[in-house]
């Protein structure tokens, strides 16, 4: 009896090195709890509001003579520029960054010496991390001849950019729909539309032709023109009537991809006599987007445009040397500047 209570009570008791192991993982469980009590979360990625990743540093490719790989820090390194914005799907706000123009001007853009401004010949491609891209024109950012302050934003009403947002946006100050502000830039790349027109001879025209991704090419003379509808804008004092670029293209039809706003990828190069060109981009022009008034003008105050230029004249307000009025059209052709 005695011997039957004792094996009862030894099977009972534990044994030490059973003791020693409870005990030591009370330990562990106790530290583990002090230190989750102090330690911050860790931080995971989440996409973007576009669906694509967070940027951390943008490439800067293409015509340029250094191209570049840039951080946060290296746009913080610019002058810092701040615009007040009102576009629709995002309502009010002042963006602060770096001008587009700065960061490329510090690249170098390539250009042809012999050819007069050249550099409006260029047109600037900007792709967010989930690959949608949008087309610039150069003559949009350079203050020599616009004055829209086009930024790579790294803050936003004075805070940093959300965290969907990327470590930069591209913000164009005057689209009305915002469909040119690019979160999470990871690309800007220069380029131009393709091979140009060699210089000529002026020859006045009296005919240009519309053709490149359009639905139903054409040619256009004054009476062709005048059956379209009639828009004026005024500049400098001179009142010009003719065809709103958009309209003229509303009217013959861009052909248009099945993908999110692909006309923001297109761009119109405008060609005279004289083999003097320039590059516009669609987006520019759109009513809902950059809304610019630019014009087919076949008539200056009233009367027939001067022959020496032609029967029709691209006219762009707000261009302040007006390196994009071409005189003597001869060509506008429809592009891909955005693939």
């Amino acid at each position: 009896m005695v011997m039957r209570i004792w094996l009862r009570r030894s099977v009972l008791k534990p044994s030490l090195s059973k003791l020693f192991l409870l005990l030591l993982l009370c330990a562990l469980c106790a530290a583990c709890a002090r230190d989750g009590a102090t330690a911050a979360p860790v931080a995971t990625a989440s996409p973007s509001a576009h669906g694509g990743q967070p940027s951390t540093a943008l490439q800067l490719s293409g015509l340029l003579k250094q191209p570049a790989s840039l951080s946060l820090a290296n746009l913080q390194s610019f002058p810092k520029v701040s615009v007040s914005v009102n576009a629709k799907p995002i309502g009010a706000h002042t963006f602060a960054g770096t001008l587009l123009y700065d960061v490329l001007q510090q690249a170098g853009v390539v250009t042809e010496s012999a050819r007069k401004n050249d550099l409006l010949r260029k047109a600037v491609v900007v792709t967010g991390s989930d690959g949608y891209a949008v087309a610039i024109a150069w003559g949009e950012l350079d203050p020599a001849f616009a004055q829209k302050k086009i930024l790579l934003a790294y803050e936003e009403d004075g805070k940093p950019l959300p965290a969907a947002d990327g470590f930069a946006r591209l913000v164009v100050p005057g689209d009305l729909m915002a469909g040119r502000y690019v979160s999470n830039v990871v690309s800007v790349l220069v380029r131009d539309p393709g091979v140009w027109p060699a210089p000529a001879q002026r020859q006045a025209t009296s005919a240009f032709f519309l053709v490149g991704q359009l639905k139903t090419p054409a040619r256009y003379d004054l009476a062709a023109l005048k059956a379209l509808k009639t828009s004026e804008v005024i500049i400098k004092g001179v009142t010009y009537s003719g065809v709103l670029l958009d309209d003229l293209l509303q009217h013959a039809g861009m052909q248009l991809k099945a993908k999110k706003n692909d006309f923001l990828h297109k761009g119109i190069v405008a060609v005279g006599s004289d083999g003097y060109s320039c590059v516009i981009a669609d987006g520019e022009i759109q009513p809902h987007f950059g809304n610019v008034q630019i014009l087919v003008a076949f008539a200056a105050n009233g009367k027939p445009l001067a022959e020496s230029d032609g029967f029709a004249r691209i006219v762009v307000p707000g261009d302040q040397k007006m390196g994009r009025f071409i005189s003597n059209l001869q060509e506008l052709q429809v592009v891909e500047l955005a693939a």
